[in-house]
């Protein structure tokens, strides 16, 4: 009978509630009694009134902002009444959370003046193949249709004497969905619309007349090497944008890892004898 009544839920959650007020009254309660003031002052309802507005672009009615404190208040408790009763320890998203808060202050606790030009030409000079401009290649190219059946040559010797004859480019591709002529364009993106086969072959053709045939995905191609343009070391004043960001990034990690550093110096950290064979597969 009593293993019985032991297994109903409605008395398992009743014994649960009881437990949850005994930790209470252990844990918590003297603290409670002594820290039982929230204050709602004008920071924390003009808080309140900016998100509401933030959210639903506009100020909250009285209603809407007397009911928004309120909120406001029982979350402050049940955040006070948690962390009396311990529900903070042992939670991967709250030690995240608090993570993330402590490195943004370590972040933030490096604020100084914008960089000068030299500390980004320097920061510039000391990585030159990050922000080096490409190689990059200029070309016509067109799509030679091949009949079922019909020889691949035929048709490549058949499109090669109309664009030797002085016929449009677009006038002789059978494809209408590829540009025909394409301005000075890094190797990289040509790969990645026609395929690196295609790219790597581009790169070895010289410039000046019809050739291939050179296959995609889309088929075979004719094409012409318009121009070659060398990649290069951009100047400062071209990247700028890119470099101050990369730099002051950099400059934030490397407070946040000082700042670890500094905290960590204060603890000594043990790893138990055999801890990772738990985790071990």
């Amino acid at each position: 009978m009593i293993a019985r009544l032991l297994r109903e839920p409605l008395l398992q959650f009743l014994l649960l509630g009881a437990l949850l007020f005994v930790a209470f009254d252990l844990v918590g309660g003297k603290r409670s009694a002594s820290a039982g003031t929230v204050v709602v002052d004008e920071q924390v309802v003009a808080a309140i009134g900016e998100r509401f507005a933030a959210t639903w672009q506009r100020p909250p009615t009285a209603d809407e902002l007397q009911g928004l404190v309120e909120q406001w208040v029982r979350d402050e408790i049940a955040y006070r009444e948690g962390l009396a009763l311990g529900l903070d320890r042992d939670d991967t998203i709250v030690r995240r959370r608090v993570r993330q808060k402590l490195d943004v202050l370590a972040e933030e606790s490096v604020r100084a003046a914008p960089p000068t030009d030299a500390e980004l030409q320097a920061f510039l000079a000391a990585q030159p193949g990050r922000y080096a401009a490409p190689p990059a290649i200029a070309f016509e190219q067109v799509v030679v249709e091949v009949p079922p059946g019909a020889a691949a040559d035929a048709a490549l010797q058949r499109a090669r004497a109309r664009l030797d004859a002085g016929e449009p480019a677009a006038a002789v591709s059978a494809s209408r969905l590829l540009p025909v002529q394409l301005p000075a364009t890094p190797l990289d993106l040509v790969a990645r619309r026609f395929g690196t086969g295609f790219a790597e072959a581009l790169d070895q053709l010289p410039p000046g007349a019809w050739q291939g045939p050179v296959r995609s995905g889309y088929g075979l191609h004719l094409v012409r090497v318009a121009e070659r343009v060398p990649g290069r070391a951009p100047t400062l004043d071209e990247v700028r944008t890119a470099v101050a960001r990369d730099f002051e990034k950099e400059r934030r990690d490397r407070a946040a890892e000082a700042f670890y550093r500094q905290l960590r110096s204060r603890y000594e950290v043990r790893i138990e004898t055999g801890a990772f064979k738990a985790a071990a597969p």
